[in-house]
């Protein structure tokens, strides 16, 4: 599945942070992505669907075609987890630095 990147770095303004802190940012966001996306996928998916996905899951192959098939709108799914989780740390920068 293709990662969808922001940077929002960038517009927090901390472009000059040390690159492994930067790193440990991106890694952190990507953890929360990652996990409201699968929290998400299996909100989709039947019981039925869930078992059916463990065993792909142990095979490790056809995976992203096994998602396709049980949430159509994956991808969208996948771009507004990234849009909300974005807005909420705009959100909570404006917070913290307008209080």
């Amino acid at each position: 599945m293709a990662e969808e990147q922001f940077d929002i770095l960038t517009e927090f303004g901390l472009n000059d942070l040390a690159e492994e802190k930067k790193q440990a940012l991106r890694e952190q966001i990507i953890d929360v992505i990652e996990s409201r996306f699968n929290r998400a996928l299996l909100g989709a998916m039947s019981e039925e669907d869930k078992l059916e996905f463990d065993k792909v899951l142990e095979k490790g192959e056809g995976i992203d075609e096994f998602i396709k098939s049980k949430v159509p709108n994956f991808a969208d799914l996948h771009k507004q987890i990234i849009d909300d989780l974005k807005q909420e740390m705009l959100n909570m920068k404006d917070k913290v630095f307008n209080a």
